[in-house]
């Protein structure tokens, strides 16, 4: 007589035991990888201002100077908005194909009919891998236009432009690398046919090495941001949570106090925004390509803009990396900021020669 042999399966209790080791098992490994994805990320991100701040040196042995503050003027000035640093850098990062696009002799303006097909180019070396979001500020233009989440250095300073105007830094040793001066005198042409543009005319006056008293190692060159998400510039798109969008004031940043943000704007509670922070990189307002640091990194209250010109900024270095920010350095090197650094080390590190003394230490 065969004896059949019975098979025991798992009980109900057996099978909710294996599922919850196994969910166990998932809980613990998840945060370890998203932590080695974000580890890698940022290895990618100091990669990039690795190469741009490769591209700068390259800039500098060619031209004896590093990369001017601002663009040339441009002679058709039905548009008269300048090229940004940023976009002057492209040759060096095997982008000139992309520089080759912009057409000079015109202005940059947002919506520029002879830049819309240059202006919808994204440069991935200008991306941090971190930025998940992929929304384009496509009000003037369908396609969207170029974003970029690293940004040039204005020093210890708000405002571009160095001088004594009310929108100029008078105090030139608040200034960092991409605060300019503009050349006077002469005409736009050459001619009276105006045919010969005068390449001279209002240019910038770039900054030499020799300049950096503080040091290269000392004096920062870019760092990264936050960019805005908005796309058709619409009150509805101001993202409360994140400080990305730039609040304006109407009360003067010149002069002793200029330092410091106005406090209309460290309410949150002004007038117009701006809401295409990082939206436009190759573009010369201060908003679009450039921070301070006059505001520490990720800065807790708003970014903030002078009305009406916009041509000053309180822009904070921020970054999608916990706890502070990548910034590289006039000697090539890149450092992960701390959130935590004072904010008188973090204004020295912004100035090219504020005669500072600065301990890596402190930072």
């Amino acid at each position: 007589m065969s004896r059949t042999r019975r098979l025991r399966g798992f009980t109900l209790i057996e099978l909710l035991v294996v599922i919850a080791i196994i969910a166990v098992l998932i809980a613990l490994l998840l945060p370890a990888v998203q932590s080695a994805r974000e580890a890698a990320r940022r290895a990618q991100c100091v990669n990039n201002l690795k190469q741009m701040g490769l591209a700068a040196a390259n800039f500098e042995s060619t031209y004896s100077n590093l990369v001017p503050g601002i663009g040339p003027y441009p002679t058709a000035t039905t548009y008269t908005t300048r090229m940004s640093s940023l976009a002057m850098l492209l040759p060096y990062l095997e982008q000139s194909a992309a520089y080759s696009a912009f057409n000079l002799q015109h202005g940059i303006d947002t919506g520029a009919p002879a830049q819309l097909t240059a202006s919808y180019q994204i440069v991935s070396a200008y991306v941090c891998p971190s930025d998940g979001e992929t929304a384009k500020f496509s009000q003037y233009a369908p396609g969207g236009l170029g974003y970029n989440n690293y940004m040039c250095s204005l020093g210890n300073s708000p405002s571009q432009q160095l001088g004594t105007a009310t929108n100029q830094e008078p105090d030139s040793s608040r200034a960092g690398v991409f605060n300019y001066r503009l050349k006077t005198g002469g005409s736009a042409f050459l001619d009276a046919a105006k045919t010969m543009p005068n390449t001279d005319y209002l240019a910038c006056v770039p900054v030499k090495l020799s300049e950096i008293t503080d040091g290269t190692s000392n004096t920062a060159l870019f760092s990264e941001t936050k960019r805005s998400r908005a796309v058709q510039n619409t009150t509805a798109e101001i993202l409360f949570a994140d400080k990305i969008n730039v609040y304006t004031s109407a009360a003067s940043f010149s002069g002793a106090t200029a330092i410091d943000p106005p406090a209309d704007c460290a309410s949150g509670a002004t007038q117009t925004r701006i809401r295409y922070r990082g939206q436009m990189y190759y573009r010369s307002l201060p908003s679009t390509y450039a921070y301070s640091h006059t505001v520490p990194p990720n800065y807790k209250l708003w970014d903030c803009a002078d009305l009406p010109t916009y041509t000053q900024v309180h822009g904070a270095a921020r970054s999608y990396h916990s706890g502070g920010v990548n910034v590289a350095f006039c000697d090539g090197s890149v450092r992960f900021i701390k959130d935590s650094i004072s904010l008188p080390t973090w204004r020295a590190l912004g100035s090219k020669a504020g005669g500072e003394i600065v301990s890596a230490d402190s930072y």
